[in-house]
């Protein structure tokens, strides 16, 4: 909601396409997923982008920069509900991929669609409001998001 609340252009083109629902909920994990972070540790010599990463060394690795990645993403900065879906990494990528990703998918565009549907012109307070986030380096939670209905 706070992505679609500073780019109002985008929440309501949502409002009058709701079957862009799918491709916005994929938008919002890649503009600014909940896990911003995790830590890897390599099981072999691995070359990473030029980098020799030796066997039993840690990583840090951080998913919201792969995820704005401009060799991935055409304008990454854009938040754009439009946008064809391409691969993120906010659910993380193959072995390590989160299992509860679909219905985490599912809750978000039902969370949203409803809200959206009960309250059609929900807004943010305060479209320059400093976010506050909760004490955590890895997890992305808002303290809160002010709204208002107009």
């Amino acid at each position: 909601m706070l992505a679609l609340g500073r780019n109002l252009d985008q929440l309501e083109l949502l409002e009058r396409s709701p079957e862009l629902m799918p491709r916005t909920i994929e938008e919002m994990l890649r503009y600014d997923g909940p896990v911003q972070a995790t830590f890897r540790g390599a099981l072999e010599n691995v070359n990473l982008g030029g980098t020799e990463i030796e066997a039993g060394t840690g990583c840090f690795v951080i998913l919201a920069a792969a995820n704005r990645d401009p060799a991935q993403f055409t304008l990454p900065e854009k938040f754009d509900i439009a946008r064809e879906p391409k691969d993120h990494v906010a659910f993380g990528e193959g072995i390590h991929s989160c299992i509860g990703a679909p219905l985490a998918r599912l809750e978000g565009a039902i969370a949203i669609g409803e809200l959206l549907r009960r309250f059609p012109r929900v807004r943010m307070k305060d479209r320059d409001m400093k976010p506050s986030y909760k004490g955590s380096f890895f997890l992305r939670g808002l303290v809160t998001l002010p709204m208002t209905l107009q």
